[in-house]
């Protein structure tokens, strides 16, 4: 008895301890996760208190898939981001701590997935003795971004491929700018979804006002787009879905070979390539993304099932009237209606492409001309500095006596020895003047 009693409490201890241990480590834990990690760094603000003008440039290395049903795109940036940093002055890239030093903290809000991305510093010293030297970070990264796509002219749409910069700094100590020192391009030989897309030759650039309402604290954040743009070739689609629904609704005129007192058979006719064009219907849903509006193929598909249950409604009718005169007087009528239907039904589906593709091709070349036009600005501005820098380091490396020379004072000078030499030269090599030279 006494020996069960021990075991008993001696169990109900073991118990307890294994209880206090758990308790124990649980607390641990909760320490442990409410304690600062060892790498987490605080970004002190500026002490100057001054706004920086974050000068930004860019490069698109390469353009790669883009998913029109996950509504992404991958592609390969440089990023240059240059702005004045007094602290930075008579130092060089090794002096400086550049994990202390303040810095843009620039993030990619629209990144899904950021493969690789490297960060490098740079010192830019001053134009002048004066001033101010420029901090130069580079980014390179290759990531996914997400971007929202306008699919109402699919599949003869073209999209806008945007990648969005924000600095973690409000508005009132940091400001997006763009970089006229150096224009932004695009490589075109990289571009890997050729087969399906066709890149423009054009990126534009600029900050975005940001939106207080927008935000969910009381300050405003800096924003920054970079835009590529993109059209869809839609000769794919063309052919492997519009031209089949064509030919499948074209064959619906085959059941008026079917003799009307024989309606099964011509409603079999009908139904079967009614299932055919719903069939259909779904394979072209498999090429976009859930949306709440309808596209342009997706209006041409419903278009032509509409047109497959008219077919169905015509021969169901034709089976109600008896005499033959009756049944071919209703079946040249709704043959020749639905001609019509069907020709009115195409024609404003290419009146429809047409004013599309041209209103596409205005906003393409509207970009493309804006991106030429600063590209030349810019060119012009940096052979304005090419050519000052020239002058100025001209007027370093003349001589002394050059630049005397052409002072008024030298000209003077000058022209006062010319007349001392002609004077001698009157009075002789050799001889002192008399009182009478300065009457010569």
């Amino acid at each position: 008895m006494d020996e069960n009693k021990s075991n008993s409490d001696a169990k109900f201890r073991n118990q307890v301890l294994e209880s206090f241990a758990t308790v124990t480590s649980k607390l641990t834990e909760i320490e442990l996760n409410g304690r600062a990690s060892t790498d987490e760094v605080w970004h002190e603000p500026r002490n100057d208190k001054r706004k920086i003008f974050a000068r930004v440039r860019c490069n698109v290395i390469t353009v790669g898939e883009i998913d029109t049903v996950k509504q992404q795109f991958d592609a390969e940036l440089f990023l240059g981001v240059t702005y004045k940093e007094p602290l930075v002055k008579g130092l060089t890239r090794e002096d400086v701590d550049w994990d202390k030093m303040w810095s843009p903290r620039i993030v990619f809000t629209n990144a899904e997935e950021i493969k690789k991305m490297e960060c490098k510093h740079r010192i830019k010293p001053a134009d002048d003795e004066h001033g101010e030297p420029d901090v130069y970070f580079t980014y390179r990264l290759r990531a996914t971004f997400k971007t929202s796509m306008y699919l109402k002219t699919f599949p003869v749409d073209f999209q806008k491929l945007s990648v969005k910069l924000m600095s973690d700094w409000p508005e009132t100590d940091v400001e997006f700018v763009k970089d006229t020192n150096i224009k932004d391009s695009i490589r075109m030989d990289t571009f890997s979804g050729s087969h399906e897309w066709e890149l423009i030759p054009a990126v534009s650039a600029a900050p975005i006002k940001g939106n207080r309402e927008e935000s969910s604290s009381h300050r405003v954040y800096p924003v920054y787009h970079i835009s590529m743009y993109a059209k869809r070739k839609g000769l794919y689609y063309f052919w492997n879905l519009t031209l089949v629904l064509m030919l499948i609704i074209s064959l619906s005129f085959a059941s008026f070979a079917v003799a009307a007192d024989q309606p099964e058979d011509r409603l079999s006719v009908t139904l079967t390539l009614l299932l055919t064009a719903v069939a259909f219907k779904y394979v072209a849903a498999q090429s976009l993304p859930p949306i709440s509006y309808l596209t342009l193929l997706d209006k041409y598909v419903i278009f032509c099932l509409v047109f497959q249950c008219i077919a169905v409604c015509q021969n169901a009718v034709a089976s109600v009237f008896t005499t033959p005169e009756s049944i071919m007087l209703f079946d040249t009528i709704s043959a020749c209606v639905m001609v019509g239907v069907l020709v009115l039904g195409h024609l404003i589906t290419i009146i429809y492409l047409y004013i599309a593709n041209r209103k596409t091709n205005s906003i393409i070349q509207n970009a493309i001309k804006e991106y030429k036009e600063l590209n030349v600005k810019i060119d012009k501005m940096r052979q304005v500095r090419k050519e000052a820098e020239r002058k100025k380091q001209e007027v370093k490396t003349v001589p002394a006596n050059d630049v005397h020379k052409k002072t008024k004072r030298g000209k003077r000078l000058k022209r006062n020895k010319v007349d001392a030499s002609d004077k001698q030269e009157l009075l002789g090599e050799g001889s002192e003047p008399s009182q009478y030279s300065g009457e010569l």
